[in-house]
């Protein structure tokens, strides 16, 4: 292969290109365009930059670079554009490379190969390319140097040598003839353009040229010579005059001619040709250039070193391909062309190479956020020395300088600030306050003044202990106050626990039998739980080889004028713990029932509430039960017993009621040692419920039962009519707004003593309807000793109203709407017409007419009344 310039070569070659210079501007010339503006020179075509005709992506596709003139022929650059049409002419073996094409926010990036191409016997490179972004072409058609911007194209990759030495042509090989080292400015200099105004020298020996680049290459549109600007829709109708220009500068082009070394061209990508690429980031071209376009100024200085270190790398691999630093020519003469000897990669290695980049972009780190660091460092600061304990002290001013440190470091990662951040913080949440420790040590003084009298040598010595203990810690500056408060609780317990001589410890009885009061208190351990009114209070407690368990004996209670049994009874495992209001949580173990209730004749004892139908059916009802005393419960100190019952009487009256915690408090100072057979343990015998009543008042004919037990025995039942007198006007004056037809009853009872009582539950009454009133419009009224009344809702059955009621006093039946008395019901219904004294007489038929209507319309009443009260029946 030859180096040294050829003169005659040069100069039939000149003239050649002097020919088609020509014939270009005479091209150029044939078209007259109008001006866009007036701030533009005229005839000045506008051009507008398009979006890309496809949707955002990754794409391969086919590109050609084109002569500018928009002629639709290829640049002589062509050929070195690997994957054109004219690149494979020359070479129609290459066929699996191809070009990419980014499309982001509708603007398109090509990443193009440019490799050396034959040129009439000789060879060459590209030696810059540039994106033109015009705003105006001139009236010939080309973009306009004034109004035109020049970026030049992003290298990713450069022509070197397996051994990473500089590829040559002639032009850039420091020891060719025909070098352009800028030693003669009279052949080595630029004519002016192309974004520059001022000729320039080129020197480029030694330097590599471009191989892999990244270009813009978004489409545009042009005003043809009319001034007339046409918009493609779709792709299949871009063609070259919507291709982007470009700027080249080829050094063999120089050496024929320097006006044809810089030339404007046309980047014309195949719109239609384009195919997704579903994973670019696989790609190796697409991965390295994005690596390459990441900035510094986010990232921790260590990480991006790696991503340098890792782009530098790959970028080698991808630049060292050629075996040689010359390249070798095919054939002689016009014809030859060089030879492709450049390393292909596998598929293995483009792998191998991504997976470098991605792990090192991966492995990039954010410079740290330091809105959190600062503002806790500002917190730390206000803290005072003298507030906190030594050694929490000293560990918090280590973790603020720590914290200064890296708020200093304009470097520090995420990492490193939320670490420091969080150290931090957590140095501040363990800083110890100092504590008030005048608590402990008054307890202490007073602990001392204690003598030993006649407690025991074992309390004596546990308090002694306990007085040195809280002594140490008054001494100990870095304790909390919980270690404190833990102190006072350790001496306070001492205290308590001093035992004198002869006198019962709970923690070590010995096997036995003892007795303890105890109460059933709410988990509020503020009120009595109403299963107190249940148990026997005197509590038998008996140690089984060094274990504890309670006896307890039950009996019925009386609630809200009900009677019932506690039904069941479960204790709560050791480990139970106490909730936030009191709750208790933890595991629920039945207590053995060791006998059920039994009736006065021994039978097995059934109420309401365990016969058929009832919220405890067919069971029984324990009398006495039995279960282990805890350790954490022989440990409280205020004797709670977390419990769990179920009492049936009170689940009746209010659902869940019945189902409930409760705290058995055991008062430890009532314990005495006592035998198996203490009357105080003794259950208490069945006792006989009074009879259930079914009594008929026989002078007003109202009628009274009730559930055994509910009247206690001897109880009488004393109903009065009221017809006069002072409470009867009373009720007059009460029922003005109701209806005057009434029946004023007092009921109430006594006991053997003439006493005035209030039965123990519930208790049904009938009140009979009297002939004359409408049972469809009888209400009942409670008359209170305000002359106020309160309705008390109830059913008609049988010709009585019918009420369950659980107190007593002044009662009224009466007919809504009605305007007549009682008295004159009663003579009414004597005459024989019920009560209605508007009924004509026999013989009289002056007003059969207006009867008959007043028949048809209240048989129409009759009917919405029926409704009316079913209504009300279905409502109550």
């Amino acid at each position: 292969m030859t180096t040294a310039k050829q003169s005659w070569f040069k100069r039939s070659l000149s003239a050649l290109m002097v020919i088609a210079m020509a014939a270009s501007a005479f091209t150029a010339n044939a078209f007259s365009v109008k001006a866009k503006a007036e701030s533009y020179p005229e005839g000045s075509r506008e051009v507008r930059r398009l979006e890309a005709p496809v949707e955002d992506g990754v794409y391969t596709a086919s590109i050609e670079l084109m002569n500018a003139n928009s002629t639709g022929t290829a640049s002589m650059g062509n050929a070195a554009l690997r994957g054109s049409s004219s690149f494979l002419q020359k070479n129609p073996d290459d066929t699996e490379y191809q070009s990419l094409v980014v499309v982001e926010d509708g603007q398109a990036t090509a990443l193009l190969e440019f490799m050396p191409m034959g040129y009439i016997g000789q060879y060459g490179f590209m030696m810059e390319l540039e994106s033109v972004d015009a705003e105006v072409l001139t009236k010939y058609g080309y973009p306009d140097d004034d109004y035109c911007t020049y970026t030049p194209a992003d290298v990713i990759a450069e022509h070197r040598t397996q051994k990473g030495e500089v590829v040559y042509d002639p032009y850039n090989n420091p020891d060719s003839a025909s070098v352009y080292d800028g030693s003669n400015p009279v052949t080595m200099t630029r004519p002016a353009g192309y974004g520059h105004d001022e000729d320039r020298l080129i020197d480029i020996a030694g330097q590599p040229y471009q191989h892999i680049l990244a270009l813009d290459v978004t489409p545009i549109a042009s005003a043809d010579s009319d001034g007339n600007l046409t918009i493609p829709e779709k792709p299949e109708n871009f063609d070259v005059t919507n291709a982007a220009y470009v700027h080249v500068f080829v050094p063999v082009m120089f050496s024929i001619s320097p006006t044809s070394g810089d030339q404007y061209a046309r980047m014309q990508v195949d719109w239609t040709s384009m195919e997704k690429i579903e994973n670019p980031e696989e790609n190796l071209q697409y991965r390295l250039w994005r690596a390459k376009q990441i900035s510094s100024a986010a990232y921790t200085s260590d990480s991006y070193a790696n991503l340098q270190a890792a782009i530098d790398e790959v970028t080698k691999q991808l630049e060292n391909i050629w075996p040689y630093q010359q390249i070798t020519m095919n054939g002689t003469g016009f014809s030859a062309q060089p030879i492709l000897e450049q390393k292909e990669f596998t598929d293995e290695e483009q792998a191998a190479m991504v997976q470098k980049l991605n792990d090192a972009i991966d492995g990039l780190e954010e410079i740290g956020d330091k809105t959190n660091l600062n503002a806790l460092i500002t917190e730390a600061e206000r803290k005072v020395e003298a507030d906190y304990t030594p050694n929490s002290w000293a560990a918090f001013q280590e973790s603020l300088k720590n914290a200064k440190a890296v708020q200093a470091d304009e470097d520090a990662g995420t990492s490193q600030v939320n670490a420091a951040a969080q150290a931090l913080e957590e140095a501040m949440k363990t800083l110890t306050p100092r504590v008030d420790t005048s608590k402990l040590t008054s307890l202490v003084a007073q602990a001392k003044e204690i003598e030993q009298g006649n407690y025991t040598d074992e309390s004596w010595d546990a308090l002694q202990k306990a007085i040195a203990a809280a002594e140490e810690a008054l001494d100990n500056p870095n304790l909390s106050q919980d270690d404190i408060s833990g102190q006072e609780g350790n001496l306070q317990n001492a205290i308590n626990g001093l035992v004198i001589e002869g006198t019962l410890d709970k923690n070590s009885l010995e096997d036995g039998v003892y007795s303890i009061y105890g109460e059933m208190v709410k988990t509020n351990r503020q009120e009595k739980s109403m299963s107190n009114d249940a148990i026997n209070h005197t509590i038998k407690l008996t140690v089984e080889d060094g274990k504890y368990y309670l006896t307890m004996d039950f009996h019925g209670l009386a609630y809200l004028n009900k009677f019932g049994y506690l039904a069941e009874l479960s204790y709560y495992d050791n480990g139970y713990t106490y909730g936030q209001y009191g709750t208790v949580e933890g595991a629920l173990i039945p207590a053995t029932v060791l006998s059920t209730q039994k009736n006065a004749d021994g039978s097995d004892l059934y109420d309401e509430f365990n016969q058929a139908g009832g919220s405890y059916e067919g069971k029984l009802y324990p009398d006495q039960i039995k279960f282990p005393l805890v350790a954490g419960a022989l440990a409280d100190e205020d004797g709670y017993v977390p419990l769990h019952v179920f009492v049936p009487v009170m689940e009746d009256i209010s659902e869940g009621a019945g189902d409930q915690d409760v705290l058995l408090k055991l008062d430890w100072s009532t314990l005495k040692e006592t035998t198996e057979d203490d009357p105080n343990f003794e259950p208490e015998k069945p006792v006989e419920q009074s009879p259930a009543v079914d009594y008929t008042d026989a002078v007003t004919g109202v009628k009274v039962s009730a559930d055994k037990g509910v009247f206690d025995e001897g109880v009488q039942i004393v109903i009065s009519g009221i017809t006069k007198g002072a409470d009867y006007d009373v009720a007059v004056a009460s029922l003005s707004d109701v209806g005057k037809k009434f029946k004023l009853y007092e009921i109430h009872f006594e006991n053997a003593d003439g006493v005035e009582v209030q039965p123990n539950g519930t208790v049904t009454v009938y009140y009979p309807i009297p002939a004359g009133y409408d049972e469809d419009n009888v209400v009942l009224y409670r008359i209170n000793e305000d002359g106020t009344k309160t309705l008390v809702k109830g059913t008609v059955e049988n010709g009585f109203y019918k009420v369950i009621t659980k107190s007593f006093s002044t009662y009224a039946l009466v007919e809504k709407g009605s305007t007549i008395t009682d008295a004159q019901n009663t003579q009414n219904v004597a005459n024989g017409n019920n009560g209605n004294t508007n009924i004509p007489q026999t013989g009289d038929s002056s007003n059969v007419t207006v009867f008959a209507l007043l028949a048809l319309a209240a048989a129409g009443m009759m009917g919405v009344t029926l409704v009316t009260r079913k209504r009300k029946s279905e409502e109550s």
